[in-house]
């Protein structure tokens, strides 16, 4: 199978911004749409394998929902996604739990301007501290530990949703895409997988840490984990993924390098 050819998103701009302050404009543009695409949503993921880790019960209780309500036959689709509550509360976890951008991005005011009784001058930087929205017990009954069931039942508590993504007019602009595929990531590795815990050369369980990076964007820092199939089933639908889906060459080995 041979993808088509697919525009791209630079030289379509070059072509329309020659001068060097458009080169600086799109060279920016370009950075920030690879960078908001990629980094933070595999520190999503990294934060759901971790939390898994730690947590064997939401594996499980995963993987018995997918199991009641996704054919065997085949991999979850988001068009299952209505009929997976749990899976759906995972995904809430996961941006509360460790959110991606733990301080958003820096707002600036436009005029002088007062809230709760604090005067903010124009031009002021302001950063909101997401991280503290997501862990307020206040908000969050026991906010360190990893519990999707705090999103379901008669009395939800605060979807993360309206706090992960940041606010206003600097709020993510690939959000919806990100939900998405940190949706069908989550529930096509737990129908497929079973995440476990390495063992060292004497056969122990190792426990990893629970630390995480500062910075810009969160990762949880390096754990080792042993991820294998749930069935042959299993591991033949992942094959048929690469079958349908041949790997194409791309500019990663160049990127690596830089």
């Amino acid at each position: 199978m041979v993808l088509p050819p697919f525009p791209s998103f630079t030289s379509a701009l070059l072509e329309i911004n020659s001068d060097a302050e458009g080169d600086f404009m799109v060279k920016w543009s370009a950075a920030s749409l690879f960078g908001g695409g990629t980094d933070t949503t595999v520190s999503a993921l990294y934060a759901f394998y971790l939390a898994t880790l730690l947590n064997p019960k939401v594996q499980k209780n995963g993987q018995a929902e997918l199991d009641a309500v996704v054919d065997t036959d085949r991999l979850p689709s988001f068009e299952d996604r209505s009929r997976l509550p749990y899976i759906e509360a995972i995904v809430k976890e996961v941006l509360r739990w460790n959110p991606v951008a733990p301080m958003g991005l820096p707002h600036v005011s436009a005029e002088d301007d007062v809230y709760n009784g604090y005067y903010i001058p124009k031009g002021s930087i302001l950063m909101a501290n997401i991280w503290q929205f997501t862990h307020d017990p206040a908000t969050y009954h026991r906010p360190f530990e990893f519990k999707p069931e705090r999103f379901l039942g008669a009395e939800p508590e605060r979807d993360p949703h309206t706090l992960s993504f940041g606010f206003g007019r600097r709020i993510c602009p690939g959000k919806e895409l990100a939900d998405s595929s940190i949706f069908l990531g989550i529930a096509m590795s737990l129908a497929a997988f079973n995440i476990i815990k390495a063992r060292d050369e004497h056969g122990v369980e190792i426990k990893p840490g629970c630390e995480f990076t500062s910075g810009i964007i969160s990762h949880p820092k390096p754990f080792r984990c042993n991820i294998v199939p749930r069935s042959e089933k299993a591991a033949a639908l992942v094959r048929s993924v690469d079958d349908e889906y041949p790997a194409v060459e791309s500019d990663a080995a160049v990127l690596k390098e830089l």
